[in-house]
């Protein structure tokens, strides 16, 4: 073999070890990438309902419909609270202010049946009085 023979053949080899270095580390990368923003979704409701009504949006615009006139106006949801907010009682706790929705969790709620039937039929009117708009 020649050195030019042996020279081509070591770039090859560089830089098929440097690409695939490279396509590893692009795919550890996005996966973090990933993972950070489902955390900050999950984490910040504000943030991905913001997302989703600006989708939407945007969605509606392309395929040439109108928005809804009530979709929410999230700009007021990322207002910071008012100075004049009173701060949380200290005598409450963690425990008192959280509230349990389950069966029979209080000393006089009855368990009830829900009717699924009615409750099928209440959405299938629903969704048939819902029209291309959005308006229901």
């Amino acid at each position: 073999m020649s050195f030019r023979d042996i020279y081509s053949n070591e770039v090859l080899e560089s830089r098929l070890a440097r690409s695939q270095r490279a396509r590893f580390w692009g795919k550890v990368v996005s996966i973090v990438l990933m993972l950070t923003v489902a955390v900050t979704l999950r984490t910040e409701p504000q943030l991905r309902s913001a997302l989703v009504s600006a989708a939407m949006a945007g969605a509606m615009q392309v395929t040439g419909r109108s928005v809804p006139a009530t979709s929410p106006d999230l700009t007021a949801a990322f207002q910071a609270v008012p100075a004049n907010t009173p701060p949380p009682a200290s005598g409450t706790r963690v425990r008192d202010r959280i509230k349990i929705n389950r069966p029979g969790s209080g000393a006089d709620a009855a368990p009830q049946q829900v009717d699924m039937q009615a409750l099928a039929r209440d959405l299938q009117k629903k969704m048939a009085a819902f029209n291309r708009n959005g308006d229901w």
